[in-house]
């Protein structure tokens, strides 16, 4: 059985609305950024079976900085300095698109 935990004060979702993410999954993490009232932001969790834990945070005032922290996260997580420039300049250029 899955827990399920509701938020009452989560404004509701209207539908037809997306917010586009982006999204890296790899040696064991997850990364989700968003862009959230005109900042850039970035979660990182440990996968645990179904449950993501251990999340942590971060929030951009501006596109690069957020694009580093995908690139040191990655880099943390795989050793794979290709990867993780690579995927950088993903990020980066996920939020050239979004702005």
């Amino acid at each position: 059985m899955h827990d399920f935990v509701a938020d009452p004060s989560a404004p509701p979702l209207v539908r037809g609305e997306t917010t586009p993410l982006f999204m890296w999954r790899g040696a064991g993490i997850v990364l989700i950024g968003t862009h959230e009232n005109g900042r850039w932001v970035l979660a990182r969790a440990w996968l645990e079976g179904d449950r993501l834990e251990h999340v942590r945070r971060w929030s951009f005032p501006r596109p690069i900085p957020f694009s580093g922290q995908v690139r040191r996260l990655i880099i943390d997580a795989t050793g794979d300095s290709v990867t993780a420039r690579d995927e950088g300049f993903r990020a980066l250029a996920w939020t050239e698109a979004l702005s």
